[in-house]
């Protein structure tokens, strides 16, 4: 099988990254689908698809990258393989089970040699930072996550990249930058560690070298635990539901996900829950960052009933009059319900198959 291409988004600095790579021998074609794991666990996720339809690859490539919110750059061969043996050594390094499929790309992990560093693959798998609050909130995220990788090249200092309050590779739920001049920046971060959540204050002092952002210091003071409705106060939103009757239950789910492969399928005890993200990731670039303002609405089908969460108004109006539009065979309005927290996915998590009944209780 000869190479033919290999492409990966640009999302290095939000964790993840998906990974396609095609060979083919004029007969036969293979892709490979790898979801990177950037916070020390190496791959999680991995599908081999011979000679699949244009339909089936183009599916496979939505549901892998399109919730990732970065694009998607072509790169070559050697990167590619670098990527796999370098994320695959991960797994091995920290005892964490390989997906499926190790027959396929194990011989890369073992035996693969290229002269590649992580270093040099940054700037192809960072899209570009465009601003100095954006790259704090991608600097605090990254030293939340205990992300030594990213911090060491962002750095100025390696010694800094060392620095952690957490356990583990913790999440930053919410960040919100303060300016002090002259490069100074405060964070007030919080995010969820493995024993809780806590509330601290990041300091950075940063510079701008030819067009990139570096840390020259990291100082961090008063953390301090919170609890864990502190927490969903902070971060929890209006959520409008609008409910539709629904017939044909197998039929609109599998055309409903044809038509949006980007978004993520996660099967529920009464029904199958749809999360739709936003195709960019320009939640970072806010003053006030929040973990969840990247999600564009939740869909939440069952046995007969149709659920739409969505998080404005202008979303609701446009989204709701799709659905109509392109599914009216499935589905009838019912009612609207606007909530001052999100309840959809607690709803779908709970098993309860009465939404009235959910919210009353």
């Amino acid at each position: 099988m000869d190479f033919e291409y290999a492409k990966i988004t640009r999302s290095r600095l939000m964790g993840s990254m998906g990974l396609i790579i095609k060979h083919s021998d004029g007969e036969n074609e293979i892709f490979e689908y790898f979801l990177l794991d950037c916070e020390g666990l190496g791959f999680c996720d991995y599908v081999r698809l011979e000679n699949p339809t244009k339909e089936e690859s183009y599916m496979e490539e939505e549901r892998l990258m399109g919730g990732l919110g970065e694009d998607r750059v072509f790169i070559s061969e050697d990167r590619a393989l670098f990527l796999v043996k370098y994320f695959g050594s991960k797994n091995i390094e920290y005892e964490k089970p390989l997906p499926e499929g190790e027959e396929y790309y194990m011989e890369i992990i073992k035996n693969y040699k290229t002269d590649l560093t992580m270093e040099d693959m940054f700037p192809v798998i960072c899209r570009r930072i465009t601003s100095e609050i954006e790259f704090i909130n991608f600097m605090t995220m990254r030293f939340i996550a205990w992300d030594r990788e990213a911090l060491r090249y962002f750095c100025e200092n390696e010694e800094t990249a060392y620095m952690h309050i957490t356990n583990i590779n913790g999440t930053l739920l919410k960040n919100t930058v303060y300016e002090k001049g002259d490069g100074k920046y405060i964070s007030k971060a919080i995010y969820e560690d493995n024993d809780g959540y806590y509330v601290c204050k990041i300091a950075f002092n940063i510079e701008k070298r030819d067009d990139d952002y570096k840390v020259k210091s990291i100082f961090v003071a008063d953390k301090q635990p919170i609890y864990d409705f502190q927490v969903f106060d902070e971060i929890s939103k209006n959520e409008f539901v609008d409910i539709y009757d629904l017939k044909k239950y197998d039929e609109f789910v599998n055309r409903f996900y044809r038509d949006n492969p980007f978004m993520l399928k996660s099967k529920m005890d009464e029904g199958m829950f749809f999360t739709r993200f936003n195709f960019n990731n320009d939640h970072v670039k806010e003053r006030v960052y929040v973990i969840n303002n990247d999600l564009k609405a939740v869909y939440y089908v069952m046995e007969d009933k149709f659920y739409v969460g969505t998080y404005s108004k202008r979303d609701r109006d446009y989204i709701n009059k799709l659905l109509i539009a392109n599914y009216n065979e499935y589905i009838e309005f019912d009612e609207a319900m606007c909530f001052e927290q999100n309840v959809l996915y607690d709803f779908a998590e709970s098993g309860c198959d009465d939404f009235n009944y959910f919210i009353e209780d």
